[in-house]
Formats: C-alpha cells, structure tokens, sequence
C-alpha cells in the first residue's frame, strides 16, 4: 500500500457547532483559548501570499463588560472547556473532513480582488497577473518557466478540523491603532512611503474566516517536452503522480518510469517532474514520501497532531482598508493597496506555442520529436593558395562522415562561403563527425582532417584552418 491511500479518502462530516455557555470571570481565567484562537485577525499579504504574524484584530480579550466570556466544550479534546476571544462569534468542529484533489495551476487571484473591491481592473486588462507575483509558488514557476517548457498543476490535502468567524466590526489591537493614528490623511508621492510601511508590516488584509488543520500542497511542474519524447503528454504525468490508492504492480507500464521520475529518452539527470511542497498545521512531517514502500508513521503522527496544532488549511480574506475608522485614511489606504498590486504585477504567460510543422523533427506543440536528433551544418569560408594541380584551379571539397557513414558526397564544384552541405535531423547519439579537406585530379591531397566527438544537449560551433589558408566552419546542433 502506499502513503496516498489515505490522502485520496474523502471524508466529509457537515461541522457541528460546540455547546457553548457564558462563564464566570473565575472559571474564564482558568480556561484555556481554544485551538488556532489567535489565526483569524491575522494581516496577509496577497502579493506574498504571506501571513503578517501581526494582528490588526484583538484576539487576546475574552472578558465582556461585564466580567464574563464565551465557554465552549470541544470533543476533539475530551470535551475540555476552552474559552474564545471577545471578537469571535462562531467557532464550530469537524469529526472527519479530509479533502485531496489536482488541479491545474494558474496564479489567477482575480476573484478574490473583486469580492473585496480593490479597483485592479485597470492593470488587469492589461494583460497582468497583480496577485502572489512574489509568492514562493510564484517563483517557483517562474524559475522553471525560464529553464524550459512546463505544464504546472496542484496536488493539495487537506485536512480541517475547527472553524472560526469575526464579528463584523471587530475590535483593533492597540498597535495596529496607534499605527493609523500616525498615517497621513491623503495618499500621494511624499506620502507613499508611509503607507507602503504598513503594508510591509500588516499587509493588504486580514482573515475574517479561517477554516484550520492541517493541509499539504504540491506544486508540481512537469516538463511538456520531455514527456512527449518518452511517450507521454504532460497531463498524463500529472496524472500519474497524482495517484491514489495504487499497486505497482497493477500501473502501466509507461507511468513505472514516471513513478521513478525517470527519463529514459534522454537519460536527464532531473527527471520528468520537480515540485514544491508547502505543509501546514502540526509537526513532524516534511511533506516527503515513498511510492515504493509504506513510510506512513510520520504522516499518520502528523494528522493526529493537527488537533492540537492546526494551522490555516483555507480562509476569507476582507481589505485591511475597512478596518480605518476615518474616512480620508481608509480612501488613501485603498488607494496605496491597489498602487502597490499595480506594482507589483507581471505580464501574464503567454499562451502556448504552435508550430505549424513546417520544420523538421518539431511536432504541433514545438516540441522535439525525437531525443538526440539534430541539425549539421558544415560552411567553406574561404579558401586560396591551394596546391595538387598544376594543370588548373585546384578543386577542393569537404568529405564527412558520422560514425564511419559518409553522409556528404564530394562536390568539386564548391562555392565558397555558402553551406557545403546540410544534413538535417540526423541521429547522432554517442557519434562522432570526422571532415577532411581534399583535392582531387589525378591523386588525393590531403589538406586537412580532424575528428569531433558529438555529445546531446550541445551547440558545437568550430572554425578550423587547414594548409594554405583552407577556412572550415563547422556548426553542429545535437
């Protein structure tokens, strides 16, 4: 069996909300918060995807007016009383609720900015990507993007046990009160800095709602290329790192090699896919597993820690501008929020690429069809002053083979400074190219010879001269 065989169990129990009564100052002050009290009133950034570690909202007060507090019993942990902050009016509970699921990857955040009215509308049009543009998702993308041809999705689990809500006009913490009562009334270049203060420090908003557990993420990126070359598309390797409850024995054949994250038409050393992991709530698991023998016990010691250290699994996010109690600030907190997302945007990916299949060896997608297969290009640059006939013009040419095949037919009517000859999309792999300059009448002179061993994934570029001023470049794609 394999450790996804429990990540692919969905479990869904509807929350039950806890029995709950007012208690005593008494009985309060000897209660203890209950689990993951103090992750709503958080400050998030959007363009990190970072949570501040700062509160905008007080978590802390659990004492009424009136010297008393919100008791609740929670039997995930042998109904012990455990009591809420003032400015949480709904706390509830799951038994089991376990989620897993995979889906394509794309930084696409608009929905949340428009659920919280952030005017991003002008930049969006434009053809750019405002959210997570510095989140470690992002970058990761981004790098492999750069390295090569991808096709990116998310595998994510997990795994929620309390829920939590604010109220509607929940009370500040006395720092984050005493930071607005330092902000200017208007938002402008002099006072940019100021608010991008705050920003840095609490962020661009702060969750209302959290949902908390525990909760693993995997970006995976699978290269589109590669995998066409050993068989398979992109989104059956996704598919088949994916896997839930699974024997070996019983994958196919084609998905073994991309279980083992092997490469065998080309042999590349990083494999088909790489991923980034992210895991939240509990302790004692990384996120690593084994598809190849049951390594569990750190998962299973980690979804039974996340009872009593949950992290956030998911949330509801509302502006850190509506928390501003005077009018002129809020407009110019809303203001430096939507210039900072403006700043912070990127173009969007451009859409994947068609060829026309005009072009040899490249398929409709532009990837390569064959592994090791390139294009050989071999230009007389010049030559004079050659020697072997005293009757005429000395004629000259190149003869070339690849391990050992001729593959150019000698021509004693070459021009110079054109190709001598192309010989595209030939195979070869582990070969070696070897040219000789020649005359030819009566008898050979040899001008010139030299041998090229011809590895994969290398642009040979070489220029040789040979007797009497004979110019050769050579340029060979492999």
């Amino acid at each position: 069996m394999l450790l996804l065989l429990v990540w692919f169990c969905v479990l869904l129990v509807h929350s039950s909300v806890l029995s709950c009564r007012i208690g005593t100052q008494k009985e309060c002050d000897a209660a203890p918060f209950a689990p993951g009290h103090d992750l709503v009133g958080e400050g998030f950034d959007i363009v990190t995807l970072e949570r501040k570690r700062l509160h905008v909202i007080d978590v802390t007060t659990y004492l009424s007016p009136s010297k008393t507090c919100k008791l609740c019993t929670n039997p995930l942990q042998k109904h012990a009383l455990q009591k809420l902050p003032s400015s949480v009016v709904d706390w509830s509970y799951w038994k089991k609720n376990m989620v897993s699921y995979l889906t394509p990857y794309k930084l696409n955040v608009l929905s949340v900015f428009h659920q919280v009215g952030l005017k991003v509308q002008m930049f969006v049009f434009a053809g750019l990507d405002a959210g997570a543009t510095r989140s470690n998702a992002y970058k990761f993308v981004s790098q492999r993007s750069k390295e090569d041809r991808y096709t990116f999705s998310i595998h994510s689990v997990a795994c929620s046990h309390y829920g939590l809500i604010l109220s509607n006009t929940p009370p500040l913490t006395l720092k984050f009160k005493k930071r607005l009562d330092l902000l200017p009334s208007h938002y402008n270049n002099s006072t940019k800095n100021e608010f991008r203060k705050l920003i840095n420090t609490y962020g661009t908003h702060y969750f209302r709602m959290v949902n908390i557990g525990g909760r693993l993420r995997r970006l995976i990126s699978s290269r589109s290329c590669l995998a066409s070359l050993n068989g398979l598309n992109a989104k059956e390797v996704t598919k088949t790192v994916g896997l839930g409850k699974v024997k070996i024995s019983s994958v196919q054949k084609s998905c073994i090699g991309v279980l083992k994250n092997l490469d065998s038409a080309t042999n590349f050393s990083s494999g088909l896919h790489q991923n980034f992991t992210e895991v939240s709530g509990g302790n004692g698991w990384l996120g690593e597993f084994s598809i190849f023998q049951n390594d569990s016990i750190d998962y299973m010691n980690w979804l039974k820690s996340l009872k009593e250290q949950p992290d956030v699994v998911s949330h509801s996010l509302r502006p850190l501008y509506e928390l501003v109690p005077n009018e002129l600030q809020k407009a110019a907190v809303k203001a430096a929020i939507e210039q900072y997302l403006k700043d912070n945007a990127v173009k969007k990916s451009p859409k994947e690429p068609h060829c026309e299949g005009k072009t040899p060896n490249v398929a409709s997608n532009c990837c390569p069809q064959h592994a090791s297969w390139g294009t050989l290009s071999v230009t007389i640059v010049r030559g004079r002053d050659l020697f072997g006939d005293e009757l005429s013009l000395t004629d000259g040419w190149v003869d070339a083979k690849v391990k050992n095949k001729e593959i150019m037919e000698p021509d004693e009517h070459t021009i110079y400074m054109a190709p001598l000859f192309v010989h595209s999309y030939a195979k070869m792999y582990y070969g070696s190219i070897q040219l000789q300059s020649l005359n030819w009448h009566v008898v050979y002179f040899l001008f010139g010879h030299f041998v090229e061993y011809l590895t994969t994934r290398k642009w040979h570029k070489i220029r040789i001269i040979f007797h009497s001023d004979w110019l050769l470049d050579l340029q060979i794609l492999t």
